[in-house]
C-alpha cells in the first residue's frame, strides 16, 4: 500500500485505499469490495485493521455492510430533501447502517420561545414534545427536539419512540396538508455537541420543520444533525412554460 508520506495509523491508510478505489471508479456504487480477509492481506494489515476502517467509513456513508453477504459501496450520507418529510430510520437504513435512538425526553414540555412562535401559542406554555437522539451504528446522527399542538396527536406522550419513530406514530394520527422547512448551519452549543458527539467546531445543519392543517400550524420541529454525517438533496422538475421555476 503505498506512503502518503506523514505517518499515519494504518486503519486510516486503509481508508484512504478505499476511498481512492470509490473515487477513481474501480469500485462502483452497490458494487461488492473485498472483504476483510481478502483486503487484509492484500495491503499487509490485520483482519481488525480493516475491520475498523471498514466500521467507520459505514458509519461515514460510503460503505454498506450487509450481514452474512458482504461490503458494498453505498450511494452515501444518509440525506433528506427540502420538498417532502421521510422517516429518518429508513434513511438511516437505507445507507445500509442499523437505526436506534435514545429517547431524552416525552411528555407535556416547556415550548422554547421559538416553538411558541412557530406554532403562534403564547410563550411559556406547555405542550406535548419530545427530544430523541437517533444513531446509525451507534453513532449519533440526528437530534430531534419535537413540539405538538396540544389536541393534535391524542396519545403523543405515551408512545413507545425507541420501537418506532415519532414520524410513523404522526403519520397514522395527523392529517398534514403542508409542510415549511427551512435550513441553518450552525456551530453546535456544548450540551448538543456532547449529545452528537463532535466537537465545538464542528459545523452543524438545523432544520426547523413545520407540519399545517387546515392552515393551522400543528407541530415543529427542530433537527440537529453533523454536516459531515448528513445530507440535503433534491431532485425537482422544472415547470413549463416561460419562466419555470421548482415548485416547493
Amino acid at each position: 500500500m503505498p506512503d502518503g508520506g506523514a505517518p499515519k495509523p494504518r486503519y486510516e491508510a486503509v481508508k484512504d485505499f478505499v476511498r481512492d478505489r470509490i473515487a477513481s471508479g474501480d469500485w462502483a456504487v452497490h458494487a461488492r469490495i473485498p472483504s476483510e480477509n481478502e483486503l487484509g492481506p492484500m495491503l499487509g494489515v490485520s483482519r481488525i485493521t480493516v475491520n475498523r476502517a471498514f466500521a467507520e467509513l459505514a458509519r461515514e456513508g460510503r460503505l454498506r455492510k450487509v450481514p452474512g453477504v458482504g461490503t458494498f459501496v453505498a450511494e452515501g450520507k444518509p440525506r433528506t430533501g427540502l420538498s417532502s418529510i421521510e422517516s429518518i430510520a429508513e434513511e438511516i437504513r437505507g445507507r445500509g447502517m442499523e437505526w436506534s435512538c435514545a429517547v431524552l425526553a416525552l411528555g407535556t414540555a416547556s415550548m422554547t420561545e421559538e416553538a411558541a412562535d412557530a406554532l403562534g401559542l403564547p410563550r411559556g406554555g406547555r405542550v406535548p414534545g419530545s427530544m430523541i437522539l437517533h444513531k446509525g451504528d451507534g453513532l449519533p446522527i440526528q437530534l430531534e427536539e419535537r413540539f405538538i399542538r396540544p389536541g393534535y396527536a391524542p396519545g403523543y406522550e405515551e408512545q413507545d419512540f425507541s420501537a418506532r419513530t415519532t414520524y410513523a406514530f404522526l403519520r397514522e394520527v395527523g392529517e398534514v396538508e403542508e409542510m415549511e422547512q427551512a435550513v441553518t448551519a450552525v456551530l453546535p452549543p456544548s450540551s448538543i455537541a456532547r449529545l452528537l458527539e463532535v466537537g465545538s467546531r464542528d459545523p452543524c445543519l438545523v432544520i426547523r420543520r413545520r407540519t399545517f392543517r387546515r392552515g393551522e400550524a400543528t407541530t415543529f420541529s427542530r433537527l440537529t444533525q453533523p454536516a459531515s454525517r448528513f445530507e440535503l438533496s433534491g431532485r425537482y422538475r422544472m415547470q413549463d412554460g416561460p419562466g419555470g421555476h421548482f415548485p416547493f
